[in-house]
């Protein structure tokens, strides 16, 4: 089960008995705005409702009938080959279709005309506005979260068919301090969320605790993974790093020999050009402990051998010019 569907198995949990009044109605409008198709039949209103999964068309059914008495009836089942699950499709009776629409404040019911906003009348309450978000999530929501091969990120998003609609949704997610935007994609105008703070918080909103549990985890887990990613790069940029630095004074000290300055040297000095022609891959502080004195000190004299490797280097062609 992928994580969009235990979130709607979450939601679908709660007892139907919570939305009651404008709560049911205002899911019920959401549920049609993201997965129904609402027209005109013989120039009457007509609408079907679309739905991949049948425990959430089994529990909008039943709060059809619970509000308006109206039964769906089941008219196509049939398998979806771009998403390889069933699409069943719902149709309200043309009698009933006008007095539904109308009340979800969908249809204007003088004029017969479709409202091309999200139904205010029914969005006065906290109940209210919560309901029809999961209206929205369980109608045309999804979340994903990053898979372990690392393609894909935290992603929420809610699709509508017209984009009036999605930014007066994104209004409404931002009423929760959930932001959200819209992009077209097709001929669907998406509200999406990327943000992984964002998106918990919109499952704290929805009571999906379950589900915000489990994604709070992914989250910790992805963090530290990526924490430990950093710091193994970071670590391998140092030992790049260290690399080149110890090719460098092994170079400056070759340098120095080759320039017959080596016996000039201090006897600090010689130490120190011997054991790193003699360990050139080890690190500044593992040369340190073995001539047992400080890092800081050993770098001094790391200095002053590539300055006079430098030196050498200057008076070589100031004499050949």
């Amino acid at each position: 089960m992928n994580f969009t569907a235990e979130i709607k198995k979450e939601l679908l949990s709660k007892k139907r008995e919570k939305l009651k009044g404008n709560a049911a109605k205002a899911a019920l409008s959401a549920f049609v705005r993201t997965s129904g198709v609402v027209g005109f039949s013989e120039g009457q209103p007509a609408f079907y409702l679309v739905s991949e999964t049948e425990k959430v068309a089994e529990f909008f059914n039943g709060l059809f009938f619970e509000c308006f008495g109206v039964e769906l009836s089941l008219t196509t089942a049939r398998m979806d080959k771009m998403s390889g699950r069933d699409k069943l499709v719902f149709e309200c009776p043309k009698e009933k279709a006008q007095t539904v629409l109308c009340e979800l404040g969908i249809l204007r019911a003088e004029s017969k005309t479709l409202i091309d906003g999200l139904p205010e009348d029914l969005l006065n309450g906290i109940d209210e506005r919560f309901a029809y978000i999961q209206g929205c999530f369980l109608g045309g929501g999804s979340c994903t979260v990053p898979a372990e091969n690392g393609k894909t990120g935290y992603h929420l998003e809610f699709v509508f068919s017209e984009r009036k609609i999605a930014e007066q949704f994104c209004e409404l997610l931002e009423t929760t301090e959930v932001l959200a935007k819209v992009v077209e994609r097709k001929e669907t105008f998406v509200a999406y969320v990327k943000s992984k703070e964002m998106i918990s918080d919109f499952l704290a909103v929805m009571q999906a605790t379950g589900a915000l549990k489990k994604f709070v985890s992914l989250v910790e887990k992805r963090d530290e993974s990526n924490q430990k990613n950093r710091a193994a790069n970071c670590m391998s940029g140092n030992a790049d790093k260290s690399a080149v630095a110890a090719v460098k004074q092994v170079v400056a000290i070759r340098k120095i020999a080759q320039e017959k300055a080596f016996d000039e040297l201090s006897d600090e000095l010689k130490d120190l050009a011997i054991l790193r022609l003699k360990e050139p891959s080890k690190s500044l502080q593992e040369l340190a402990d073995i001539l047992k004195v400080s890092k800081s000190c050993l770098n001094h004299r790391m200095r002053r051998l590539i300055q006079i490797a430098e030196s050498s280097s200057q008076e070589e062609k100031t004499t050949n010019n």
